[in-house]
């Protein structure tokens, strides 16, 4: 994660978590007040349901209970059903039409003050029907006898309390339309004889509770009966639907033992009007999320892109070049410094290649000239000592090959192109090597290669076999009287090549395998630009050259067993050749 996504990330941390939290307070506590106050809402419009339904009771109960109480100077409605007991002759039809006009007065009263009253009659024991019905035009048939009705048998075994019907047209009623009755038997107050029973057949208005629904699209009030039966819903007003998941049931006994009402509340419904707060809540912390969030990304690059360019030019700016143009070098803050700072590092560094680095390289490469010269001095010495000596014991044409070979090695020595060469040349700077030390040595020894031709044209550092044989020569083979044998074989593996010069001369024991091996490890010493020193100038100068042009890790290493032969290896990185 880069310093941009980073400050980004704090940024939006210290920015958009509060407002979350705030607006999650702000919404749990605003969720919190809106269910307290559909609740309330809820529990006034079911109280004033409750209230309104039981108010319409006590009045009905009011009204029958006018019938068993009523009493004028002349006339008392108690005494005259007494009259009408049985069907025994004993009342007359002008006390029967008497009657009729008497209750017509209470009747009419009790019609025009309750508006949802259709009619009221009583039905006596005797059979005689007494009252009137103004409410709709309706009457009772002339023949009905209620006494096998259910209606009739439930009141009576309600024994003074109110019988309520379901809402049904009566088929006993002159001009009946869907209507409710209430039925109460009368009695005798104080001899508690069965008198008759009281019907007021009223509209299905009677429950009417529309004027009190303060929800009437979100609001279902209905009063049930416990059979099932429901006297009073505004079902037909609802627009919505009501479920057990989105709804608020409550149910109450009302004043008569068989009603019940039960509420439906809505929820969403309510909920719908104040949601646009809840919506306005959300919007408003999305606007300030949207804010944040570019006010975020505004600052975090303006604080890191400084920090980001410097980083692309320190990684662009290997060679060191300073930096030309840039609005950051103007700045006076803590930016400019930095990239001033910069400036002047590079300067330093600058300074220090051109008195260090270049200085050492011109160091390393003399040294390596220094170490060619070395070896080539000291070749040139033993190689001159060979042929006067020759010259001195035979004259022959062998001093003419020597001759030649020589050449060949000075001119191979003397190549200033390139410090490498390809194997196929190394190869045959050992070959003429070889064929002076034949010559000198009388064929005492053979050479053998064991190299492929695919790895005749790879590059190496030149002047390393020869110095190498040289040594196997005077150190291992010299002492041998016939039978000298030197093998050289180069092959691949993992990117590097392998030289093995082996031997069988004399060999060498660990104490001296391990103090030429010491030599190896040190690092190379000059006294004088161009002059060497006086340790041995062979394997050691190989060694050091091999170091100083490939590094470390690479060059000789030595294995041996007295009396066996020796066996010189050389590893060398594998160069890819320019095309």
């Amino acid at each position: 994660m880069n310093l941009k996504e980073k400050t980004l990330i704090i940024f939006l941390f210290l920015s958009i978590i509060p407002v979350i939290i705030i607006t999650s307070f702000t919404y749990d506590r605003y969720t919190k007040l809106v269910n307290k106050q559909m609740s309330h809402v809820a529990s006034n419009v079911f109280e004033s349901a409750l209230r309104e339904a039981n108010d319409t009771i006590r009045e009905i109960n009011k009204t029958t209970e006018i019938f068993q109480f009523y009493s004028e100077s002349s006339f008392s409605i108690v005494e005259d059903l007494k009259k009408y007991k049985v069907n025994d002759g004993s009342y007359t039809t002008y006390d029967l039409y008497q009657s009729r006009n008497n209750m017509m007065f209470v009747c009419k009263n009790l019609i025009y003050s309750h508006q949802y009253i259709n009619g009221v009659f009583i039905f006596t024991p005797s059979g005689e029907n007494i009252g009137y019905g103004y409410g709709n035009d309706i009457d009772i048939m002339y023949d009905y006898k209620p006494f096998e009705d259910d209606w009739y048998q439930k009141t009576l075994d309600l024994q003074g309390k109110v019988y309520i019907s379901d809402i049904t047209t009566k088929p006993f009623i002159i001009g009946a339309r869907p209507s409710i009755s209430f039925s109460r038997a009368i009695y005798d107050v104080f001899s508690k004889e069965f008198l008759g029973v009281l019907l007021i057949d009223c509209s299905p208005k009677v429950f009417d509770l529309s004027s009190i629904n303060t929800l009437p699209n979100s609001a279902l009030l209905s009063i049930q009966k416990n059979n099932g039966s429901i006297l009073y819903s505004n079902i037909n007003n609802i627009k919505v639907p009501f479920s057990q998941d989105n709804s608020l049931i409550m149910k109450a006994p009302l004043h008569i033992d068989t009603l019940t009402l039960v509420a439906a509340i809505n929820n969403e419904e309510l909920y719908r009007e104040f949601n646009v707060t809840k919506i306005l809540i959300i919007v408003i912390a999305g606007i300030c999320t949207m804010f944040f969030l570019v006010v975020s990304v505004f600052f975090s690059i303006y604080l890191t892109n400084p920090i980001t360019t410097l980083s692309k030019i320190m990684r662009a700016h290997q060679k060191h070049h300073l930096i030309i143009s840039n609005k950051y070098l103007s700045r006076t803050d803590e930016i400019g410094i930095l990239y001033n700072e910069y400036n002047n590092m590079l300067e330093e560094i600058n300074t220090y290649v051109k008195e260090q680095y270049q200085n050492k390289l011109i160091t390393l490469d003399s040294q390596m000239k220094s170490l060619e010269s070395q070896i080539n001095s000291h070749f040139l010495y033993n190689t001159l000592e060979s042929i006067n000596s020759i010259a001195e014991i035979e004259e022959v044409e062998s001093i003419s090959v020597m001759s030649l070979a020589l050449g060949n090695m000075f001119r191979y020595s003397i190549k200033t192109q390139s410090e490498l060469v390809s194997i196929q040349d190394e190869l045959s700077h050992v070959s003429d090597y070889m064929a002076i030390q034949k010559i000198r040595f009388d064929n005492k020894f053979n050479l053998t290669f064991n190299i492929a031709e695919d790895l005749l044209h790879l590059q190496v550092l030149k002047l390393i076999l020869q110095p190498i044989i040289e040594n196997a020569l005077y150190h291992g083979l010299e002492r041998c009287p016939t039978g000298g044998i030197i093998i050289i074989r180069a092959y691949t593996d993992s990117g590097l090549i392998y030289f093995e010069i082996s031997d069988n001369g004399t060999g060498m024991n660990v104490e001296e395998i391990q103090s030429i091996q010491r030599k190896l490890d040190e690092p190379a010493q000059f006294t004088e630009l161009g002059r060497r020193n006086t340790q041995s100038i062979g394997l050691k100068n190989i060694h050091s050259r091999i170091e100083l042009y490939y590094g470390k890790g690479y060059g000789i290493s030595i294995h041996s067993e007295k009396n066996v032969g020796t066996t010189i290896t050389i590893k060398l990185p594998i160069l890819k050749t320019e095309g």
